[in-house]
């Protein structure tokens, strides 16, 4: 993934985890809930997290960061063609 995908990246994941993105939930909602919930340091503050996603994700900590890279919910957005 490039660089500039990143921020495009982190703003379809903060979509997905309040659960705008209804065709995502649809297609990986199964492995999502296996995988398990989001950890606690990004339900609290979702935007916060994006923000520290963006910025300094080494601060949201290693199992935050374990889950994201488990989770499919940073992969890029699909966009119409």
């Amino acid at each position: 993934m490039a660089c500039q995908q990143w921020p495009t990246c982190v703003e379809a994941a903060l979509r997905r985890l309040r659960g705008e993105d209804e065709e995502f939930l649809h297609k990986w909602g199964d492995l999502m809930e296996r995988i398990g919930p989001a950890p606690d340091r990004v339900t609290a503050d979702i935007n916060t997290a994006g923000q520290l996603l963006l910025e300094s994700p080494w601060e949201l900590g290693a199992d935050v960061l374990e889950w994201f890279a488990w989770n499919p919910v940073l992969s890029k957005p699909d966009i119409p063609s």
